[in-house]
């Protein structure tokens, strides 16, 4: 039977990473961070069962699930941008760029492997603390299948950051200057991605009937490209039960929160591969730019 066929790319990082203690440090220092949480929100919980009923307080530690995945969001928003950051721009730094370019492994191939050796290590951080987040599967009473649908969220927005990662690594010659460029995307998509809502809402604020609302609609699809906006909508929808993008979104194709989160990942992964694109130009010995620097 043939071996499976790895990326060279990924192999070589993964290799590399698994061979050194640092790994294990941050995976260490990774999950005692997210213990401390863990026991400061147990703690206060223990202040509250003084007062609460049983059903009460297992209802309350659903809180758990939330407040630990916002940690490592949190944590992975920080942390992808430093692992990409010298991706490229660090081969470019040590003369090794050149060499790389030189081997079978294709330009896209390069990009992608580099996106996902970063990916790959920020899910075993993620996997790591699965034992904490399931004391509100197994007491809270959420269904395991949110536990599912909140990996792959994540997945899929260590993916758009890893990508964005991997571009400015592209685009910079030095690591520091791909992370501040890499936190100035995120800002754009994070915070100005809201710009058109409130020009709309400034625009049509005298108008009458529907036609700020519709106006509103229109420009929240924006957020789809938004991960923070896509996981709120997760946490509040699969905390309360309640379908509130239903009443927002009344007779317009998105139709639920559900077809929401769909269409959310859909746009992160195609702004991925657009980002992955951009990288593999600039980093083509045959472009034109390329070409006059050189």
């Amino acid at each position: 039977m043939d071996k499976i066929k790895v990326n060279p790319i990924i192999k070589k990082d993964l290799r590399v990473t698994s061979r050194s203690m640092k790994l294990a440090w941050e995976l260490f220092a990774y999950v005692a961070i997210l213990g401390i949480i863990f026991m400061l929100i147990f703690s206060a919980f223990r202040s509250y069962a003084s007062y609460a009923d049983n059903t009460e307080l297992y209802q309350a530690y659903v809180v758990f699930f939330p407040v630990l995945a916002i940690t490592q969001l949190g944590i992975i928003a920080l942390a992808i941008p430093v692992i990409t950051a010298s991706s490229i721009s660090g081969e470019r730094e040590r003369g090794t760029l050149d060499t790389l370019l030189t081997t079978t492994a294709s330009l896209n191939s390069i990009v992608f492997g580099k996106m996902m050796s970063a990916v790959i290590r920020v899910m075993i951080f993620i996997i790591a603390s699965i034992p904490l987040m399931a004391v509100s599967f197994m007491v809270g009473g959420l269904s395991w299948l949110v536990l599912l649908e909140f990996l792959v969220l994540s997945f899929v927005y260590a993916v758009l950051a890893g990508s964005i990662g991997v571009y400015c690594s592209s685009r910079c010659k030095k690591t520091i200057t791909s992370v501040i460029t890499s936190f100035g995307i995120y800002f754009v998509i994070y915070a100005l991605s809201f710009v058109p809502m409130i020009v709309a809402a400034i625009m049509f604020s005298g108008s009458r009937g529907s036609a700020l609302e519709d106006a509103l609609k229109a420009t929240f699809s924006i957020q789809l490209i938004n991960p923070v906006v896509n996981f709120v909508v997760f946490f509040l929808s699969r905390l309360t039960s309640e379908d509130f993008l239903e009443d927002i979104y009344d007779n317009i194709f998105l139709g639920s929160t559900n077809m929401w989160i769909i269409l959310s990942v859909i746009a992160q992964l195609a702004l991925a591969v657009f980002f992955l694109r951009l990288a593999a130009k600039r980093i083509d010995p045959l472009n034109d730019r390329n070409v006059k620097k050189a």
